[in-house]
Protein backbone atom coordinates (compact mmCIF):
# COMPACT_ATOMS: atom_id res chain seq x y z
CA UNK A 1 0.00 0.00 0.00
CA UNK A 2 1.18 3.19 -1.32
CA UNK A 3 2.21 5.72 1.85
CA UNK A 4 0.48 9.23 2.35
CA UNK A 5 2.44 12.08 0.28
CA UNK A 6 2.73 15.35 -0.88
CA UNK A 7 4.30 16.41 -4.29
CA UNK A 8 4.01 19.61 -6.68
CA UNK A 9 3.20 19.08 -10.03
CA UNK A 10 5.10 22.15 -12.71
CA UNK A 11 5.85 22.52 -16.14
CA UNK A 12 6.43 25.20 -18.90
CA UNK A 13 8.80 27.16 -16.95
CA UNK A 14 10.51 28.45 -19.69
CA UNK A 15 13.71 29.48 -17.86
CA UNK A 16 15.08 32.64 -18.93
CA UNK A 17 12.40 33.37 -22.02
CA UNK A 18 13.07 36.04 -24.71
CA UNK A 19 11.22 39.40 -24.06
CA UNK A 20 8.84 40.27 -26.17
CA UNK A 21 5.74 43.07 -26.78
CA UNK A 22 5.63 45.52 -24.06
CA UNK A 23 8.96 44.54 -22.15
CA UNK A 24 10.82 45.57 -25.97
CA UNK A 25 9.27 48.91 -25.86
CA UNK A 26 8.91 49.69 -22.00
CA UNK A 27 12.37 49.61 -19.94
CA UNK A 28 10.74 49.61 -17.16
CA UNK A 29 8.56 46.80 -17.40
CA UNK A 30 11.50 44.72 -18.58
CA UNK A 31 13.91 45.90 -15.78
CA UNK A 32 10.70 44.26 -14.12
CA UNK A 33 10.15 40.89 -16.02
CA UNK A 34 13.46 40.29 -17.07
CA UNK A 35 14.08 38.03 -14.08
CA UNK A 36 10.30 36.67 -13.76
CA UNK A 37 10.47 32.97 -15.00
CA UNK A 38 13.72 32.49 -12.70
CA UNK A 39 11.66 34.22 -9.71
CA UNK A 40 8.59 31.88 -10.25
CA UNK A 41 10.85 29.06 -10.30
CA UNK A 42 12.71 30.12 -6.99
CA UNK A 43 8.64 30.10 -5.80
CA UNK A 44 8.14 26.73 -7.31
CA UNK A 45 10.83 25.65 -4.88
CA UNK A 46 9.52 27.22 -1.87
CA UNK A 47 6.19 26.21 -2.47
CA UNK A 48 7.50 22.59 -2.29
CA UNK A 49 10.01 23.11 0.40
CA UNK A 50 6.93 25.06 2.72
CA UNK A 51 4.55 22.42 2.00
CA UNK A 52 6.61 19.34 2.91
CA UNK A 53 6.61 17.62 -0.46
CA UNK A 54 8.12 14.21 -1.03
CA UNK A 55 9.14 15.07 -4.45
CA UNK A 56 7.97 17.34 -7.45
CA UNK A 57 7.47 16.37 -10.96
CA UNK A 58 8.18 18.79 -13.97
CA UNK A 59 6.28 18.02 -16.95
CA UNK A 60 8.70 19.71 -19.78
CA UNK A 61 9.73 22.89 -20.95
CA UNK A 62 11.75 23.70 -18.38
CA UNK A 63 14.44 25.59 -20.82
CA UNK A 64 12.57 27.66 -23.68
CA UNK A 65 16.12 26.39 -25.51
CA UNK A 66 19.10 26.25 -26.42
CA UNK A 67 21.07 28.24 -23.08
CA UNK A 68 22.28 31.75 -24.58
CA UNK A 69 25.20 30.99 -21.50
CA UNK A 70 25.55 29.17 -18.78
CA UNK A 71 23.69 31.09 -16.52
CA UNK A 72 20.24 29.47 -17.20
CA UNK A 73 21.69 25.96 -16.69
CA UNK A 74 23.32 27.08 -13.72
CA UNK A 75 20.32 28.55 -12.13
CA UNK A 76 18.50 25.45 -12.65
CA UNK A 77 21.01 23.61 -10.94
CA UNK A 78 21.06 25.76 -8.28
CA UNK A 79 17.43 25.64 -7.58
CA UNK A 80 17.10 21.91 -7.47
CA UNK A 81 20.17 22.11 -5.16
CA UNK A 82 17.86 24.11 -2.88
CA UNK A 83 15.36 20.92 -3.37
CA UNK A 84 18.38 18.08 -2.47
CA UNK A 85 19.21 19.87 0.53
CA UNK A 86 15.55 19.67 1.92
CA UNK A 87 15.41 16.01 0.98
CA UNK A 88 12.91 16.47 -1.87
CA UNK A 89 13.65 14.78 -5.34
CA UNK A 90 12.95 15.94 -8.66
CA UNK A 91 11.83 14.12 -11.84
CA UNK A 92 12.05 15.82 -15.22
CA UNK A 93 10.83 14.89 -18.67
CA UNK A 94 11.70 17.42 -21.47
CA UNK A 95 9.53 18.52 -23.77
CA UNK A 96 9.12 20.17 -27.37
CA UNK A 97 11.33 23.81 -26.56
CA UNK A 98 13.90 21.85 -24.58
CA UNK A 99 13.91 18.60 -26.61
CA UNK A 100 17.74 16.96 -26.89
CA UNK A 101 17.90 18.35 -30.71
CA UNK A 102 17.27 21.66 -29.21
CA UNK A 103 19.45 21.40 -26.15
CA UNK A 104 23.10 21.55 -26.86
CA UNK A 105 25.09 21.44 -23.24
CA UNK A 106 23.41 20.14 -19.94
CA UNK A 107 25.59 20.09 -16.30
CA UNK A 108 25.80 17.61 -13.81
CA UNK A 109 22.54 17.57 -11.59
CA UNK A 110 22.43 17.27 -7.40
CA UNK A 111 21.61 14.50 -5.86
CA UNK A 112 18.17 13.35 -5.75
CA UNK A 113 17.27 14.81 -9.79
CA UNK A 114 15.99 12.15 -12.48
CA UNK A 115 16.03 13.34 -16.03
CA UNK A 116 13.98 10.84 -18.16
CA UNK A 117 15.23 9.39 -21.63
CA UNK A 118 13.94 9.69 -24.74
CA UNK A 119 14.78 6.98 -26.00
CA UNK A 120 11.89 5.20 -24.21
CA UNK A 121 9.87 5.27 -21.47
CA UNK A 122 11.65 4.71 -18.14
CA UNK A 123 10.06 3.90 -14.99
CA UNK A 124 11.52 4.86 -11.42
CA UNK A 125 10.16 3.44 -8.27
CA UNK A 126 10.18 5.40 -4.96
CA UNK A 127 10.51 2.34 -2.33
CA UNK A 128 10.06 4.29 0.71
CA UNK A 129 6.66 5.76 -0.54
CA UNK A 130 5.33 2.87 -2.54
CA UNK A 131 5.41 5.31 -6.18
CA UNK A 132 6.26 4.35 -9.67
CA UNK A 133 6.65 7.35 -11.87
CA UNK A 134 6.62 7.02 -15.87
CA UNK A 135 8.17 9.42 -18.09
CA UNK A 136 9.96 9.75 -21.62
CA UNK A 137 11.33 12.80 -23.06
CA UNK A 138 11.24 14.29 -26.16
CA UNK A 139 14.22 13.83 -28.65
CA UNK A 140 13.01 16.39 -31.31
CA UNK A 141 11.13 19.13 -30.80
CA UNK A 142 8.74 18.63 -33.77
CA UNK A 143 7.50 15.02 -31.66
CA UNK A 144 4.37 13.54 -33.56
CA UNK A 145 4.32 10.32 -32.06
CA UNK A 146 2.18 8.99 -29.88
CA UNK A 147 4.17 8.83 -26.59
CA UNK A 148 1.37 7.71 -24.17
CA UNK A 149 0.97 4.40 -26.32
CA UNK A 150 4.53 3.66 -25.58
CA UNK A 151 4.80 4.01 -21.76
CA UNK A 152 5.35 1.25 -19.45
CA UNK A 153 2.18 -0.22 -17.71
CA UNK A 154 1.74 0.78 -14.24
CA UNK A 155 2.73 -1.08 -11.09
CA UNK A 156 -0.06 -2.77 -9.57
CA UNK A 157 1.34 -2.31 -5.76
CA UNK A 158 2.03 1.47 -6.15
CA UNK A 159 0.60 4.76 -6.65
CA UNK A 160 1.70 5.50 -10.39
CA UNK A 161 2.38 9.21 -12.22
CA UNK A 162 2.91 9.84 -15.74
CA UNK A 163 5.04 12.52 -16.42
CA UNK A 164 4.09 13.77 -20.36
CA UNK A 165 4.03 16.88 -22.55
CA UNK A 166 1.90 16.74 -24.78
CA UNK A 167 -1.34 18.73 -26.48
CA UNK A 168 -3.59 15.59 -25.88
CA UNK A 169 -6.41 16.14 -28.81
CA UNK A 170 -5.45 19.24 -29.70
CA UNK A 171 -4.85 22.64 -28.25
CA UNK A 172 -4.70 25.70 -30.37
CA UNK A 173 -2.56 27.51 -30.37
CA UNK A 174 0.06 25.16 -29.13
CA UNK A 175 1.32 22.77 -31.66
CA UNK A 176 -0.01 18.98 -31.65
CA UNK A 177 2.62 17.18 -30.17
CA UNK A 178 2.53 13.90 -28.84
CA UNK A 179 -0.92 13.55 -29.60
CA UNK A 180 -3.14 10.88 -27.87
CA UNK A 181 -6.47 11.13 -26.49
CA UNK A 182 -8.11 11.81 -22.72
CA UNK A 183 -9.53 8.32 -23.24
CA UNK A 184 -6.24 6.47 -23.42
CA UNK A 185 -4.98 8.17 -20.61
CA UNK A 186 -8.14 7.53 -18.75
CA UNK A 187 -8.00 3.47 -19.49
CA UNK A 188 -3.97 3.29 -18.76
CA UNK A 189 -4.75 2.40 -15.00
CA UNK A 190 -1.95 5.42 -14.14
CA UNK A 191 -4.17 7.24 -11.15
CA UNK A 192 -1.84 10.14 -12.14
CA UNK A 193 -0.93 11.91 -15.49
CA UNK A 194 1.06 14.95 -14.89
CA UNK A 195 1.35 16.92 -18.24
CA UNK A 196 2.85 19.72 -19.62
CA UNK A 197 2.81 22.21 -22.59
CA UNK A 198 -0.87 24.24 -22.51
CA UNK A 199 -0.49 26.81 -20.89
CA UNK A 200 -3.37 26.96 -18.92
CA UNK A 201 -4.26 25.21 -15.56
CA UNK A 202 -7.09 22.52 -16.18
CA UNK A 203 -7.96 19.14 -14.64
CA UNK A 204 -9.28 17.24 -17.96
CA UNK A 205 -10.12 14.34 -15.72
CA UNK A 206 -10.84 13.36 -12.15
CA UNK A 207 -10.92 9.58 -12.66
CA UNK A 208 -7.65 9.37 -12.69
CA UNK A 209 -6.83 12.59 -12.41
CA UNK A 210 -5.14 13.87 -16.13
CA UNK A 211 -3.58 17.81 -15.11
CA UNK A 212 -2.42 20.96 -16.50
CA UNK A 213 -0.39 22.56 -13.94
CA UNK A 214 -0.24 26.04 -16.26
CA UNK A 215 3.09 27.34 -17.14
CA UNK A 216 4.97 29.18 -13.91
CA UNK A 217 4.86 32.71 -15.06
CA UNK A 218 2.62 34.88 -18.00
CA UNK A 219 5.14 36.24 -20.84
CA UNK A 220 2.82 38.21 -22.52
CA UNK A 221 -0.91 38.99 -23.14
CA UNK A 222 -1.81 35.27 -24.03
CA UNK A 223 -1.20 34.62 -21.56
CA UNK A 224 -3.36 36.10 -18.64
CA UNK A 225 -4.01 35.48 -14.73
CA UNK A 226 -2.75 33.22 -12.33
CA UNK A 227 0.29 30.88 -13.29
CA UNK A 228 2.08 28.55 -11.11
CA UNK A 229 2.45 24.79 -9.84
CA UNK A 230 -0.19 22.27 -8.57
CA UNK A 231 0.10 20.83 -4.93
CA UNK A 232 -1.52 17.15 -5.08
CA UNK A 233 -2.32 15.39 -1.93
CA UNK A 234 -2.42 11.31 -1.95
CA UNK A 235 -3.57 9.61 0.86
CA UNK A 236 -4.08 5.76 1.47
CA UNK A 237 -3.38 5.79 -2.67
CA UNK A 238 -6.07 8.27 -3.59
CA UNK A 239 -5.81 11.63 -4.82
CA UNK A 240 -7.64 13.74 -2.00
CA UNK A 241 -6.78 17.44 -3.22
CA UNK A 242 -5.15 18.99 -6.08
CA UNK A 243 -4.18 22.84 -5.45
CA UNK A 244 -3.56 25.22 -8.21
CA UNK A 245 -0.67 27.71 -6.36
CA UNK A 246 0.35 30.85 -7.69
CA UNK A 247 4.07 31.67 -8.18
CA UNK A 248 4.23 33.80 -10.77
CA UNK A 249 5.94 37.34 -10.35
CA UNK A 250 3.55 39.83 -12.96
CA UNK A 251 0.43 38.86 -14.18
CA UNK A 252 -1.26 40.01 -17.40
CA UNK A 253 -5.13 40.65 -18.03
CA UNK A 254 -7.61 42.09 -20.51
CA UNK A 255 -9.64 44.97 -19.30
CA UNK A 256 -12.79 44.80 -20.96
CA UNK A 257 -13.95 48.23 -21.00
CA UNK A 258 -17.69 49.08 -22.12
CA UNK A 259 -17.71 52.93 -22.55
CA UNK A 260 -20.80 52.98 -24.87
CA UNK A 261 -22.51 54.70 -22.79
CA UNK A 262 -19.97 57.57 -22.31
CA UNK A 263 -21.18 60.89 -23.27
CA UNK A 264 -17.58 62.72 -23.61
CA UNK A 265 -13.85 61.99 -22.93
CA UNK A 266 -14.11 62.76 -19.14
CA UNK A 267 -16.97 59.40 -18.96
CA UNK A 268 -14.95 56.93 -21.56
CA UNK A 269 -11.90 57.85 -19.16
CA UNK A 270 -13.66 56.86 -16.21
CA UNK A 271 -14.95 53.59 -16.90
CA UNK A 272 -11.46 53.09 -18.56
CA UNK A 273 -10.47 53.97 -14.92
CA UNK A 274 -12.88 51.40 -13.40
CA UNK A 275 -12.04 48.64 -15.66
CA UNK A 276 -8.31 49.08 -14.99
CA UNK A 277 -9.48 48.97 -11.37
CA UNK A 278 -11.26 45.38 -11.54
CA UNK A 279 -8.07 43.90 -13.50
CA UNK A 280 -5.92 45.57 -11.00
CA UNK A 281 -8.02 43.01 -8.03
CA UNK A 282 -7.15 40.18 -9.87
CA UNK A 283 -3.71 40.76 -9.47
CA UNK A 284 -3.01 40.00 -6.11
CA UNK A 285 -0.54 42.80 -5.43
CA UNK A 286 1.50 41.63 -8.38
CA UNK A 287 2.78 44.20 -10.68
CA UNK A 288 0.19 44.16 -14.22
CA UNK A 289 0.27 44.78 -17.48
CA UNK A 290 -3.12 45.14 -19.12
CA UNK A 291 -4.76 45.32 -22.45
CA UNK A 292 -7.40 47.53 -22.09
CA UNK A 293 -10.24 46.30 -25.08
CA UNK A 294 -12.55 49.08 -25.80
CA UNK A 295 -15.66 49.38 -26.66
CA UNK A 296 -16.97 52.71 -27.48
CA UNK A 297 -19.61 54.65 -29.65
CA UNK A 298 -20.34 57.92 -30.89
CA UNK A 299 -18.60 60.80 -30.08
CA UNK A 300 -16.36 59.40 -27.49
CA UNK A 301 -15.35 57.00 -29.96
CA UNK A 302 -14.53 59.54 -32.91
CA UNK A 303 -12.65 61.66 -30.19
CA UNK A 304 -10.24 58.43 -28.78
CA UNK A 305 -9.81 57.04 -32.33
CA UNK A 306 -9.05 60.69 -33.91
CA UNK A 307 -5.91 61.76 -32.01
CA UNK A 308 -4.64 58.04 -30.91
CA UNK A 309 -1.16 59.68 -29.35
CA UNK A 310 -2.99 62.01 -27.34
CA UNK A 311 -5.90 59.19 -26.11
CA UNK A 312 -3.52 56.81 -25.34
CA UNK A 313 -1.59 58.85 -23.07
CA UNK A 314 -4.62 60.15 -21.46
CA UNK A 315 -4.76 56.14 -20.71
CA UNK A 316 -1.71 55.78 -19.70
CA UNK A 317 -1.85 59.00 -17.48
CA UNK A 318 -4.73 56.96 -15.51
CA UNK A 319 -3.08 54.18 -14.80
CA UNK A 320 -0.22 55.94 -13.24
CA UNK A 321 -2.53 57.48 -10.97
CA UNK A 322 -4.03 54.32 -10.16
CA UNK A 323 -1.08 52.38 -9.34
CA UNK A 324 2.95 52.47 -10.52
CA UNK A 325 3.01 48.79 -11.13
CA UNK A 326 0.32 48.93 -13.88
CA UNK A 327 1.23 49.07 -17.50
CA UNK A 328 -0.99 49.31 -20.21
CA UNK A 329 -0.03 46.71 -23.04
CA UNK A 330 -1.72 47.97 -25.63
CA UNK A 331 -5.13 49.96 -26.21
CA UNK A 332 -7.55 48.40 -28.95
CA UNK A 333 -10.37 50.10 -29.42
CA UNK A 334 -13.60 49.06 -31.24
CA UNK A 335 -16.17 51.23 -32.38
CA UNK A 336 -19.84 49.69 -32.61
CA UNK A 337 -21.64 53.05 -34.20
CA UNK A 338 -24.19 52.89 -31.87
CA UNK A 339 -24.93 56.64 -31.50
CA UNK A 340 -24.83 58.47 -34.91
CA UNK A 341 -21.69 61.07 -35.30
CA UNK A 342 -22.68 63.96 -37.33
CA UNK A 343 -20.73 63.86 -40.97
CA UNK A 344 -18.67 66.63 -42.53
CA UNK A 345 -20.82 69.35 -44.46
CA UNK A 346 -20.41 67.42 -48.04
CA UNK A 347 -18.66 70.64 -49.89
CA UNK A 348 -15.86 70.39 -46.92
CA UNK A 349 -16.20 66.39 -47.48
CA UNK A 350 -15.48 67.02 -51.51
CA UNK A 351 -12.86 68.74 -50.93
CA UNK A 352 -10.86 66.04 -48.41
CA UNK A 353 -11.54 64.22 -50.69
CA UNK A 354 -9.74 65.49 -53.86
CA UNK A 355 -6.97 66.70 -50.99
CA UNK A 356 -5.99 63.34 -50.70
CA UNK A 357 -4.94 62.57 -54.43
CA UNK A 358 -3.82 66.38 -55.24
CA UNK A 359 0.49 66.61 -55.92
CA UNK A 360 -0.31 70.70 -54.89
CA UNK A 361 -2.25 69.89 -51.28
CA UNK A 362 0.56 67.75 -51.13
CA UNK A 363 3.22 70.12 -51.60
CA UNK A 364 1.19 72.70 -49.34
CA UNK A 365 0.81 70.38 -46.20
CA UNK A 366 4.88 69.30 -46.67
CA UNK A 367 6.08 73.26 -46.63
CA UNK A 368 3.30 74.09 -43.59
CA UNK A 369 5.20 71.19 -41.22
CA UNK A 370 8.75 71.76 -42.15
CA UNK A 371 9.13 74.75 -39.96
CA UNK A 372 7.67 72.56 -36.90
CA UNK A 373 9.81 68.95 -37.85
CA UNK A 374 12.60 71.27 -37.90
CA UNK A 375 12.15 72.59 -33.93
CA UNK A 376 11.86 68.95 -33.24
CA UNK A 377 14.47 66.53 -31.68
CA UNK A 378 16.00 64.64 -34.17
CA UNK A 379 15.33 61.17 -31.91
CA UNK A 380 12.53 62.02 -31.47
CA UNK A 381 9.85 58.75 -32.17
CA UNK A 382 12.88 57.05 -33.94
CA UNK A 383 12.68 54.31 -31.60
CA UNK A 384 9.11 53.76 -30.83
CA UNK A 385 7.43 56.03 -34.20
CA UNK A 386 4.30 57.81 -34.00
CA UNK A 387 2.53 57.00 -36.79
CA UNK A 388 1.32 61.21 -37.78
CA UNK A 389 5.02 62.02 -37.14
CA UNK A 390 6.88 59.35 -39.00
CA UNK A 391 3.95 60.71 -41.89
CA UNK A 392 4.79 64.12 -41.70
CA UNK A 393 8.87 62.59 -41.73
CA UNK A 394 7.81 60.68 -45.11
CA UNK A 395 6.07 63.39 -46.78
CA UNK A 396 2.77 61.23 -46.98
CA UNK A 397 0.26 63.95 -47.18
CA UNK A 398 -2.38 61.57 -47.93
CA UNK A 399 -2.20 60.04 -43.71
CA UNK A 400 -2.27 63.90 -42.44
CA UNK A 401 -5.30 64.59 -43.81
CA UNK A 402 -7.05 61.53 -43.38
CA UNK A 403 -6.40 61.93 -39.79
CA UNK A 404 -7.44 66.19 -40.20
CA UNK A 405 -10.56 64.73 -42.04
CA UNK A 406 -11.05 62.32 -38.41
CA UNK A 407 -10.35 64.73 -36.32
CA UNK A 408 -12.84 67.59 -37.99
CA UNK A 409 -15.72 64.64 -37.63
CA UNK A 410 -14.88 63.83 -34.04
CA UNK A 411 -15.43 67.81 -33.23
CA UNK A 412 -18.43 67.96 -35.21
CA UNK A 413 -19.99 64.98 -33.53
CA UNK A 414 -18.78 66.34 -30.11
CA UNK A 415 -20.44 69.96 -30.99
CA UNK A 416 -17.58 71.39 -30.56
CA UNK A 417 -16.75 74.55 -32.41
CA UNK A 418 -13.08 75.14 -30.98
Amino acid sequence: MPNDFTFVHAADIHLDSPLTGLARKDEAFSRLVRGATRKAFANVVQLAIEEGAAFVVIAGDLYDGTWRDQGTGQFAVTQFARLSRAGIRTFVVFGNHDAESRISRHLTMPPGVHLFSNKACETVFLDDLGVSLHGRSYKIVATTEDLAATYNPPNALAFNIALLHTALGGNPPHENYAPCTLDRLRASGHQYWALGHVHDFAERSRHPHVVYPGNTQGRNIRETGAKGAVVVRVREGVVQSVEHRACDEVRFSRAAVDGRGARDMTELLEAIGDGLSAALRTADGRPLAARVELRAAGAAARLATADRDWFDGEVQAKAVALSDGLWIEKIVIADDGATPVAGLPPEIGVLLAAALDDPECGRIVREAIAPLLGKLPADLGRQDPWPLLAAARNGDHAVLVAAARTLVEARLGDGSNS
